[in-house]
């Protein structure tokens, strides 16, 4: 690896665990491998820095890749749904690593019961068993460091961050932290923040820093404590490049003149799949049946695949999904994060394997033919923007590939939003 190298993927290296870090992570630019397997908390980090996260999993991710690319197909988990602490029994096995790091977890956890606190939880309702959680708290001005400095405002924290062993890899974490967006925003709560430390640190870090959280230190000389901004500020840094905004801000994005705006048509089938929450099956009376949901209806990065031959797309730039046949409506907006065409099914894998349920002979049959393969976040769910409103905007004729609108049409038809 060159001092080129180095500074090109913003890598250190100043002794050898560097050297050999890198080297490993250079395979996978270089392509000499598909994968990355570690629990290095640091490599992934540098992973991310040279943006082929995808490509880098840790354990209990590329096992659960490995199930869903048998012919039985690993068993659905409930939706989230919010609860009261009392509905749970804190004494089974899946608080017991909290249990380790905090001797008086239980009743610490009894105490928040009575007070009638809540959380958001996947849970199985036969059973009670807690497959994941995520216990919150609405504050006001708190002090979250060891400087004394408080926020200003309302924070919400997240009091306990956990998924159980049995499910990593399915998403629910990346669920959980989604509830907790949703929530922060519907209620213009400017932070979201956690104390980390325990058994969990490595994992809960990765999964926060992916979501924004940055580091802002120590919280009684232990926990570490990291602060998500829910309100971008008003006038944003030119030089932030969009997919960073997007990051950085989420639910927030760059959508002035300098983005390009993409209208992407998509089946209802897979509508429901990609976005269980504008679903139909999320406005009746099934919306808690399990057998709904999968892995990528949990997440928040997704992956879409068509046969587009556009070759116009590049990060950072805005996808509004239309749905076709049925409602005929644009409801949600995404921001790109990497891009793909081609048919080399060595490469779509990896890109895939933390995005999508589906199995190798699934994408066999997609790169029969030339495939774009777009990798985006989702960002906002909205009020449908009808076929009519599309057409008063001049975008007319049936939407049945990509299309690209300039940013007055793109104006014009998101003003209600």
């Amino acid at each position: 690896i060159t001092e080129g190298d180095l500074e090109k993927y913003g890598w250190r290296q100043k002794d050898d665990n560097d050297r050999i870090d890198n080297l490993l992570l250079y395979s996978v630019c270089r392509g000499a491998v598909h994968f990355l397997v570690t629990n290095d908390k640091e490599i992934h980090s540098k992973a991310r820095n040279a943006q082929i996260q995808e490509q880098v999993h840790y354990s209990y991710q590329f096992l659960e890749y490995l199930k869903s690319q048998q012919d039985s197909k690993t068993s659905p988990i409930a939706g989230v749904e919010e609860i009261y602490l009392h509905e749970i029994e804190v004494g089974q096995p899946f608080f017991d690593s909290l249990r380790r790091g905090y001797p008086s977890y239980n009743e610490w956890y009894l105490k928040k019961a009575q007070e009638q606190r809540k959380a958001w939880c996947v849970r199985n309702k036969d059973s009670g068993e807690v497959y994941a959680i995520c216990i919150y708290k609405e504050e006001e001005s708190p002090v979250i460091t060891d400087n004394g400095n408080p926020l200003e405002g309302k924070a919400l924290k997240l009091c306990t961050l956990k998924v159980g062993e049995s499910v990593r890899g399915r998403k629910l974490g990346e669920r959980l932290l989604y509830s907790a967006f949703r929530n922060a925003e519907d209620k213009a709560i400017p932070y979201v923040y956690v104390h980390i430390f325990g058994e969990e640190y490595d994992k809960l870090v990765s999964l926060c820093e992916d979501y924004g959280f940055q580091s802002c230190g120590k919280y009684q000389a232990r926990d570490e404590a990291y602060i998500k901004r829910m309100i971008p500020p008003e006038l944003p840094d030119e030089s932030t490049a969009p997919i960073d905004y997007a990051l950085k801000y989420y639910p927030h994005y760059l959508d002035g003149p300098e983005v390009r705006k993409f209208i992407v048509p998509i089946k209802p089938q897979y509508h429901e799949d990609l976005f269980p929450d504008i679903s139909w099956f999320a406005r009746g009376l099934y919306v808690s049946d399990q057998t709904l949901y999968n892995s990528q209806s949990n997440t928040i990065k997704k992956a879409y695949i068509c046969h587009s031959s556009t070759r116009k797309i590049r990060p950072g730039d805005l996808l509004l999904f239309y749905r076709t046949h049925d409602r005929k409506s644009i409801e949600c907006i995404g921001v790109i994060e990497q891009i793909y065409s081609g048919n080399d099914i060595e490469k779509v894998i990896p890109m895939v394997s933390k995005r999508t349920v589906y199995s190798r002979k699934e994408i066999q049959e997609w790169l029969k033919k030339k495939t774009l393969i777009l990798l985006f976040r989702l960002m906002q769910t909205f009020p449908a923007i009808t076929s009519q409103e599309l057409i008063k905007a001049g975008i007319t004729g049936p939407i049945q590939s990509i299309r690209n609108i300039t940013h007055e049409q793109y104006t014009e038809i998101s003003s209600g939003v």
